[in-house]
């Protein structure tokens, strides 16, 4: 008898503690991000709308400077943020680690998620390979455009970049035959982040990602590709050398007219939108084919999360029509949602600037280029391409020294 009391007095001091436990964790969530200091500004708005729908849960907002090293520190350490930012390309190896919290339960029992909303292809970046189970929520997404000087190609008599897709002739070399018109006094017809190859192979034709193991760059299509993109300082002189890169950013260029084009995500209009010149987005060009590149981030939830009902709560706002657009106002980037991102809240961006903020929602994406070991392989090709940007060696050697290096590590 005396056996069973104690027993029941431990078992009430048992719930009682598990009890308290809930108690300081309820209504308290950390969202672990980053950008700088804009970004989180705007991030303090939209929780505010989202404490209007929720008073009682207090948001933690963290913005390290070294991300990705807090972020794995905190997870190893077992005090992981409840909900956090998470790239699609670094999703593969979290996931497969177990970090990350299936959110499916949460979705099959939310009326308003409604899957069928979101860009084809890219809330499937962060399912399960096999299960289809999703485990984050995008927040936003960014495609590549061309920015141009509106008053560069008035100046030099051209018709725009738009004006020459819309007739069809904004190919490779329409591109670089206006890049030529374009240099003048010291300015460079195109501004070109290295790191911006990604968009040309697909261009010119090369399926580069043929599997979650299969990443192939040593054909003649990506070989090509790559050329074509260090020429333009190599051999054609339209855009700044690694050397003039180095002395100052493509970005920087642009922005202080000294590139009349520069190719980059959606982030870079709110950068510009106070520039002293009348600037534009056009479409890419194109080659065999059309393609942009996409970059995209979701709401993950941690696997240790000790409050995960209010943080898929949050996930859930923020990626839901009152914060998508909230988001779609701010115009940092493309809203997740199709209802958003076509209406008004997005197109409307920037209406002093009359911008062509739908240019970003031209459907000549692929699915996400999704692969193993991507940060391995991913340094492997811009190691392999470092020579070809100085020319030291041509696309199609550099290329043959990565694919081994790629087929090293996929076949491990």
């Amino acid at each position: 008898m005396k056996r069973k009391f104690l027993v029941s007095v431990l078992l009430i001091i048992v719930a009682i503690f598990l009890m308290n436990v809930g108690s300081v964790y309820a209504g308290k969530v950390s969202l672990m991000m980053w950008g700088g200091a804009i970004e989180e500004e705007q991030m303090k708005g939209y929780l505010a709308a989202f404490n209007e729908e929720y008073p009682d849960i207090k948001v933690e907002i963290i913005r390290p400077a070294d991300y990705w090293p807090k972020l794995m520190s905190m997870m190893a350490a077992g005090t992981p943020p409840d909900v956090f930012y998470m790239g699609f390309p670094e999703f593969v190896s979290y996931h497969e680690k177990g970090a990350i919290l299936s959110l499916q339960s949460y979705i099959n029992a939310d009326p308003n998620f409604n899957e069928s909303d979101f860009f084809p292809g890219l809330l499937a970046a962060f399912k399960d390979r096999n299960t289809k189970e999703i485990f984050g929520i995008p927040k936003d997404w960014s495609t590549y455009v061309l920015y141009y000087n509106k008053e560069m190609f008035k100046k030099a008599g051209l018709p725009t970049p738009n004006e020459m897709f819309g007739c069809g002739q904004w190919s490779w070399q329409d591109f670089l035959d206006t890049a030529k018109k374009l240099i003048k006094d010291g300015v460079h017809g195109v501004a070109l982040d290295a790191g911006r190859w990604k968009v040309f192979p697909p261009q010119g034709g090369a399926n580069w990602v043929q599997g979650v193991n299969k990443v192939v760059v040593d054909t003649p299509e990506f070989a090509e590709a790559i050329q074509f993109n260090a020429d333009l300082w190599l051999k054609h002189n339209v855009a700044p050398d690694m050397t003039e890169q180095a002395d100052q950013g493509p970005s920087d260029r642009f922005a202080h007219e000294k590139a009349a084009m520069y190719i980059c995500g959606r982030w870079k209009a709110m950068s510009y939108k106070d520039l002293d010149f009348e600037w534009d987005i056009a479409p890419l060009p194109y080659n065999k084919g059309m393609y942009t590149w996409v970059d995209l981030v979701a709401y993950c939830v941690a696997k240790d999360s000790k409050n995960p009902d209010d943080a898929y709560k949050l996930a859930s706002f923020l990626t839901g029509g009152k914060g998508q657009k909230l988001m779609a106002a701010a115009g940092h980037a493309i809203p997740i949602r199709r209802s958003i991102a076509y209406s008004s809240e997005f197109a409307e961006v920037l209406p002093e600037r009359g911008i062509h903020n739908t240019v970003h929602l031209m459907p000549y994406y692929e699915t996400m280029l999704v692969f193993n070991r991507w940060g391995e392989v991913w340094t492997a090709i811009n190691r392999a391409l470092e020579s070809v940007w100085m020319g030291d060696k041509p696309a199609v050697e550099a290329l043959k020294e990565a694919q081994k290096e790629i087929d090293s590590l996929l076949g491990e």
